[in-house]
């Protein structure tokens, strides 16, 4: 027998090479004798490997953990309560590094995503139609502002359904949804044809629907492209609102081809092309990048994207 220094001022005997511990065959959990497979084999290592790693856990733990019996090796009273521990941590650090699922039919979240009235008229609904009845899911739907980038920044907001502008910040996620092109919706009694082109939009009064305040608008970024403006007589930060403001005027309202439905539901309004001078667009779904591999948030853009794809396809 031989001595090693044990760090307190004491000598602890070391077993000889001839009697060094060497990892079992089988080890006996004490389950009824039941015998497990090789501890070497089970962790795809090598038995000295093993050896090693139960030697360093033995001085860690400051206890043999395994024994010999007539039975082979049996677990101490102290390696038991390990493994009783381990058998339920290990699990959940598992959870924690092995990407999971998200099953929104048993599992709860709450998103918040927000979008001008626009997206939200022609995808919310399809969005609704197919996760709001049986899923655990909660969605709210924020109002579109000012500051909305900021929101999503600091976490108070988990998508926002934007145009594709490139004014984005340049570190959030993004994916184009759909692509939308302008219409424009007019009393059904009004004395415009079935299309419009620029010399009479710009002849036109308009109703402008404006998200935000003393920014310009997509047609009239358009427009100013061209060198030209057209003139409104009210600004309104609603389509819905903009529509109801239609009935028995002269006036025109342009909207995206996602809420044409909405125009073909009321009797007293009607739809007629718009000047070709106003391109199509493409709405996209963003998000901050704390979120990208997050499962419910990746369950959730899923979601948006087959809502999307339904709003295509008809």
């Amino acid at each position: 027998m031989r001595f090693m220094h044990n760090g307190h001022g004491r000598h602890a005997p070391r077993e000889t090479t001839t009697s060094r511990f060497e990892p079992p065959d089988y080890i006996c959990r004490d389950r009824g004798g039941e015998k497990h497979h090789c501890a070497a084999s089970r962790l795809l290592l090598s038995q000295p490997a093993v050896s090693r790693a139960l030697q360093r856990a033995r001085m860690m733990f400051q206890d043999d953990l395994l024994v010999r019996s007539p039975q082979g090796f049996e677990l101490t009273l102290r390696g038991r309560k390990i493994l009783q521990e381990l058998e339920g941590l290990l699990p959940r650090m598992e959870n924690l590094v092995t990407p999971s699922l998200f099953d929104p039919m048993r599992e709860k979240s709450h998103f918040r995503i927000s979008g001008p009235d626009n997206v939200c008229t022609a995808l919310l609904p399809r969005l609704c139609r197919q996760y709001g009845d049986g899923y655990q899911v909660q969605f709210e739907f924020l109002p579109w502002q000012a500051g909305i980038l900021e929101l999503v920044e600091r976490g108070q907001l988990d998508l926002i359904l934007h145009i594709d502008d490139g004014l984005l910040p340049v570190h959030f996620h993004s994916e184009r949804l759909y692509r939308e092109d302008w219409v424009c919706a007019v009393a059904r009694n009004s004395h415009f044809g079935d299309r419009l082109s620029l010399k009479h939009y710009l002849a036109a009064s308009h109703i402008v629907v404006a998200t935000y305040g003393g920014v310009q608008t997509i047609p009239d970024k358009q427009l100013a492209g061209v060198g030209v403006k057209r003139s409104s007589s009210i600004r309104i930060p609603y389509f819905g609102v903009a529509l109801q403001c239609l009935p028995g005027t002269e006036l025109v309202l342009t909207l995206t081809t996602g809420m044409t439905s909405a125009v073909k539901r009321n009797r007293d309004l009607r739809l007629v092309k718009a000047p070709q001078e106003l391109r199509p667009f493409y709405f996209l779904m963003a998000w901050h990048p704390r979120l990208n591999s997050d499962p419910p948030h990746l369950w959730l853009r899923q979601a948006v994207r087959s809502a999307a794809g339904s709003l295509i396809s008809s």
